[in-house]
């Protein structure tokens, strides 16, 4: 498992990684940059949306599993600035699959939800996995 870092913006707006076994995630850092002033309001209903789906022989999906980070676990109204170390509140979950399903490779996809991002607007993930 090695530390990945993921930007996320107005042209990229989403990240797919590919392996041979079952991907473990865990989210390390996030980080918000804006210059608008409100990033709470605008980061509250957001989420990072991680999309797990494991192909088995011919590439047919044996499982698709979706889960939402939600931005909101991870800070409250006092909040000084949209950066979010040691982050412990997104547990990623491994897919579960019955023992011996012909898995040939996995997917993982990550994209925001519900957070439209402006000019000179990203956001950062750094997660091991």
């Amino acid at each position: 498992m090695a530390l990945q870092h993921v930007r996320l913006d107005r042209t990229v707006t989403e990240a797919r990684f590919t392996g041979d076994r079952m991907p473990r995630l865990e989210f390390k850092h996030a980080l918000f940059r804006t210059l608008l002033p409100g990033w709470q309001t605008r980061l509250y209903r957001a989420a990072v949306v991680v999309t797990t789906t494991a192909h088995g022989p011919d590439e047919r999906k044996l499982v698709v599993d979706h889960q939402a980070m939600r931005f909101s676990l991870l800070y409250n109204s006092t909040w000084p600035d949209p950066v979010f170390r040691d982050i412990k509140r997104w547990p990623y979950k491994p897919v579960e699959l019955k023992p011996g399903a012909p898995v040939v490779s996995w997917l993982v996809e990550l994209r925001l939800r519900e957070l439209r991002l402006g000019p000179d607007e990203w956001v950062d993930l750094v997660f091991i996995g």
